[in-house]
């Protein structure tokens, strides 16, 4: 009859034991998915706002791009030049030769 009551006993506890384990074993799962999930949530925020940036710096380049180019278009028009050349006192050949 003891060894029976010791049975019993041992099997209550290694039942106890592994109902434990598996408590423990599904709280760590659900904590570290949390931690995941927070983690996760925080890395989408910081790159919403890197992207925010980068948009920020293409519409400025964008613009400093198209000022340029109106800049280039003025400096290259053939009236810009010819006013340049006057005031620098150069004057149209007379002869024009074209090379081979």
């Amino acid at each position: 009859m003891t060894i029976a009551v010791w049975a019993r006993a041992n099997k209550r506890a290694r039942q106890y034991t592994l109902d434990f384990k598996w408590f423990v074993s599904s709280v760590l799962v659900i904590v570290l998915t949390g931690f995941v999930y927070i983690w996760l949530s925080l890395q989408n925020i910081e790159l919403g706002y890197r992207i925010a940036d980068a948009i920020q710096i293409q519409k400025r380049l964008e613009e400093q791009n198209r000022i340029l180019q109106l800049e280039w278009s003025h400096i290259t028009s053939p009236y810009y030049l010819q006013k340049q050349a006057e005031r620098l006192g150069l004057q149209r050949p007379e002869q024009s030769i074209k090379l081979p």
